[in-house]
């Protein structure tokens, strides 16, 4: 299959509109800082919260999904991309970086994933403008 020559990586980001609007260019911005061609897209209400109080059920589909996908196109990576000024995980700045690393650390470890997670955060500028911050790379 076509994209089994291409690396991939699974990205996991908040479902927020803004983030997927064309002049946002979240998956080529992801596809250019991590160093692959594709990526599978799971989006759902502040990914970087799935480890909070409350969020068993967000996390077991989360990990279903993930190993599902990892699998289908032999992923070569894993990316957690929260972002700043999120209503699905409403934290401060700080706060995002700690708890994308610990989602995406929990990812790893639950997965038995073998390629690198990375932990990103989309900083806001504008509703158009999200650079990508590299937290970690797990």
């Amino acid at each position: 299959m076509w994209w089994r020559k291409k690396s991939l990586t699974i990205a996991l980001t908040c479902a927020d509109w803004r983030l997927h609007r064309d002049k946002a260019k979240l998956l080529k911005r992801l596809n250019r800082k991590i160093g692959v061609k594709v990526a599978d897209l799971i989006a759902l209400p502040g990914p970087d919260g799935l480890c909070a109080p409350g969020r068993t059920g967000d996390w077991n589909a989360t990990l279903t999904w993930t190993k599902l996908l990892a699998l289908a196109h032999d992923a070569q990576s894993v990316a957690v991309v929260a972002h700043q000024d999120c209503a699905g995980h409403n934290v401060s700045n700080e706060q995002h970086e700690k708890d994308v690393v610990a989602v995406a650390s929990a990812l790893k470890r639950d997965l038995g994933f073998d390629g690198p997670v990375w932990a990103i955060v989309a900083v806001h500028r504008s509703d158009t403008d999200w650079p990508l911050k590299v937290i970690e790379k797990i």
